[in-house]
């Protein structure tokens, strides 16, 4: 293994893309890692990216770059439905793996690669960032040192600017069910994850989920489409603890939107706000509470604000996790975890049924 392990990222565009905006930044950040090699679909935007990003190896085909002897380290930055493709490509040629969440696009692809992993021996990673926020960590380890008392009940406004009226017209896969890239899955499966790191496993869920936009513009090009996913949800859940805890995952919402998590417990309560387009996942939260506590540990690296601020925190862990023979991280088979979870709010939603765990995180 190089002194500084070498990231290859599938899916890095130079003008316009999540890698470009998260992961870059995150990595340039850390000295443990390097970015070795990057791939696009063609030799023009690869080649444009590595001059960008400093990386000595540029493809148009990931199976090249997974099979790089300079990448140690595989970072899967593409849409949902071509993971799979990159994910097995990768395990199969013993590189450790990173993917960005909703790791497939239903149960079966996400449990077929946790299989896959599990088989291939390396490390493996799910981009559950919001979890890795130096104020979430500890707002969870004060919640297991008791410092609140018996938590009772939770609440969670979860905003995002995206998922309005109007969508750019490179996202619009994102209205169609079948992608598995939608609000309930990526916003809300950020923020269940968010809630179960704290307050522990879900016992059962119920939901409304809603599309209050089921007509939308497309710009850029021009067009217009249908919205077949929900845009707001709605989810009550009770923990394992006996916490309860609502949920509101809201899209279209204004710039300036504050995200918030508030626990209320039998000793005291905690307060997790922040802010970002994007989701509470890109956002430095802050800590807020009724009991006295040691301030969250500094960030990873300095100087970030914004997407990369809890990708690098996520990074640092899993470098550290390789490194150290550790294990961490939230792997491949809390994401199979996590999507059934998320199956499980869906079928809720559409059946008005509360659905009993069955297979979903414990933490």
């Amino acid at each position: 293994m190089a002194a500084q392990l070498r990231v290859g990222l599938v899916g890095v565009n130079a003008s316009r893309s999540w890698a470009k905006d998260s992961h870059i930044p995150a990595l340039r950040a850390l000295p443990e890692f390097k970015i070795a090699a990057v791939a696009t679909r063609r030799m023009a935007t690869a080649t444009e990216a590595a001059a960008a990003f400093g990386a000595p190896e540029a493809y148009d085909d990931f199976r090249d770059l997974v099979r790089s002897e300079q990448v140690d380290v595989v970072s899967v930055t593409v849409r949902v439905p071509s993971h799979k493709e990159v994910v097995t490509a990768a395990l199969e040629a013993g590189k450790h793996v990173i993917c960005e969440w909703p790791l497939g696009r239903n149960v079966d692809e996400a449990e077929k690669m946790a299989a896959m992993a599990r088989e291939a021996g390396v490390h493996v990673c799910i981009g559950l960032q919001g979890r890795m926020s130096p104020a979430a960590r500890r707002a969870a380890q004060l919640v297991r040192d008791g410092r609140i008392g018996r938590p009772l009940t939770a609440s969670v406004y979860s905003p995002s600017g995206s998922y309005g009226p109007r969508f750019l017209s490179d996202y619009a896969y994102l209205m169609d069910p079948a992608n598995g890239a939608n609000l309930t899955a990526i916003l809300g499966g950020h923020t269940m994850d968010l809630v179960m790191s704290i307050l522990g496993g879900f016992r059962y869920v119920a939901a409304q989920t809603t599309i209050m936009f089921e007509d939308v513009e497309l710009i850029d090009p021009p067009g217009s489409t249908k919205r077949e996913t929900p845009d707001h949800l709605l989810i009550q859940a009770r923990c394992d603890s006996g916490c309860s805890v609502g949920i509101e995952v809201a899209g279209n919402r204004p710039a300036g939107s504050v995200f918030s998590f508030k626990i209320v417990g039998t000793e005291g309560e905690l307060t997790l706000t922040g802010g970002h387009q994007h989701g509470y996942q890109s956002s430095d939260l802050k800590l807020e509470g009724t009991v006295l506590f040691d301030p969250p540990e500094p960030h990873a690296a300095s100087g970030l604000a914004g997407s990369p601020i809890n990708v690098a925190e996520l990074y640092r862990a899993f470098g550290r996790d390789i490194l150290s023979n550790t294990h961490s991280v939230q792997d491949f088979d809390h994401a199979a975890q996590l999507t059934r979870l998320v199956r499980a709010v869906r079928l809720a939603g559409e059946t008005g049924e509360r659905q009993i765990n069955d297979g979903w995180p414990t933490e």
